[in-house]
């Protein structure tokens, strides 16, 4: 059973300072050609104007000393365009042995409306690829690692059809980057969201998503979790909590995190 909200934590602290921790999981029953793989999943920076260069580079410099081979990111990377090319410009200064890849968030669809060229160009100089109902093969160890990112839900058209090649099916791990916890019809072996912010208010065990945020009026955004990662049987589904938050720059028992993932 999907857990839909994270126990009562009386940490209360604004957001857009980028002090987020490293919280780690172990990713069970992956192919051997997976097994030892470190990989960050890193989604809702919303990186804001009054955040400091200083702790962009603090930031930068936690996502490096987790040692990842492969960085994934979630999406929500600012409110607004000229605090997303602060990130990028700052992460551009890492590189990763398998790569980095991040999708759209519904913040970045706005900030970036009818410049999503521009979004992908400054991705791409800072060595990340943007994934928009797209996918890549990754060869490893003798298998295949594929990763998928699908477009935001709000503004975009989020799809998976014929986002995995068939080719080699016994051989490949099918990664799922998605801004929201929808599940998608065609699951894969795991599935990266971000979005809730963790709920971002938790009292008493109950959150603005636990009584039905998102829910109402727009029944294919509802979230399937919370936060926290979850076996659903032939996939696993992680959501992180995030690292800031949009409009109310508050957090209420959710801490901020960044997420590394043990292959095993």
């Amino acid at each position: 059973m999907i857990q839909r909200f994270s126990k009562p934590d009386l940490y209360i602290r604004r957001c857009g300072h980028l002090d987020a921790t490293v919280t780690g999981h172990r990713i069970d029953g992956a192919p051997a050609f997976m097994r030892g793989l470190r990989a960050l999943f890193v989604s809702d920076l919303h990186v804001r104007p009054n955040t400091t260069q200083a702790e962009l580079d603090a930031l930068v410099d936690r996502i490096a000393g987790a040692s990842p081979q492969l960085l994934l990111l979630g999406g929500d990377y600012s409110d607004f365009a000229e605090d997303c090319v602060r990130f990028f410009r700052t992460l551009g200064r890492l590189s990763f042995p398998l790569g980095a890849y991040g999708v759209l968030g519904n913040n970045d669809a706005e900030a970036w409306e009818g410049k999503l060229r521009t979004l992908r160009k400054i991705m791409s100089q800072a060595g990340c690829r943007l994934l928009i109902n797209a996918s890549v093969n990754i060869p490893l160890g003798g298998g295949k690692l594929c990763v998928g990112g699908i477009d935001e839900y709000r503004y975009g058209n989020a799809h998976t059809n014929r986002l995995w090649s068939d080719e080699g099916n016994g051989n490949r791990y099918r990664i799922l980057l998605s801004h929201y916890p929808v599940l998608p019809k065609e699951q894969p072996e795991l599935m990266l969201c971000g979005h809730t912010h963790g709920g971002q208010f938790n009292l008493l065990g109950l959150t603005p998503f636990a009584i039905g945020f998102e829910r109402f009026g727009r029944p294919r955004r509802a979230s399937a979790a919370i936060s926290g990662l979850h076996d659903l049987g032939g996939m696993k589904l992680l959501v992180s909590k995030g690292v800031g938050a949009s409009r109310l720059q508050l957090r209420f028992g959710v801490r901020p995190e960044i997420n590394l993932l043990l292959f095993v």
